[in-house]
């Protein structure tokens, strides 16, 4: 267990079932204070699954996990390829009991403005 607050973005969510029940699965990118990137993987069967169904929810959005009761599944940094270790490039935690509170939204994609184009057409006065 921790009691810190962890604040990142998501990366990728997908909708999953299993046994039944549907959740939303979900992975974060969390820069540490070292400037270091490591991913952060939960599944929410809650809040976030209702957002993401709405389309209010969309990667890039800012999440905060902050309750008191979170659990680490488990780290993973390698993993086997050909029998071979190979390092990932931005370690996992997985964790559990996760209650995150929607963040700030991603900033929209700054369109380019039209170029004006001279016409043929004539003007009336």
């Amino acid at each position: 267990m921790f009691s810190n607050v962890i604040i990142g973005n998501i990366t990728y969510m997908e909708k999953a079932v299993h046994e039944g029940r549907e959740f939303l699965a979900v992975t974060m990118a969390v820069n540490d204070m070292y400037q270091g990137v490591c991913r952060i993987k939960f599944n929410n069967s809650n809040g976030l699954l209702t957002a993401y169904t709405n389309g209010t929810l969309v990667v890039g959005h800012q999440l905060i996990i902050s309750q008191y009761d979170v659990r680490i599944n488990s780290i993973r940094t390698h993993y086997m390829k050909d029998g071979d270790l190979v390092a990932l490039k931005c370690p996992e935690v997985a964790l559990t009991r996760v209650r995150a509170t929607i963040g700030a939204a991603p900033k929209p994609k700054v369109m380019d403005a039209p170029k004006a184009e001279p016409t043929l057409e004539e003007v009336p006065f």
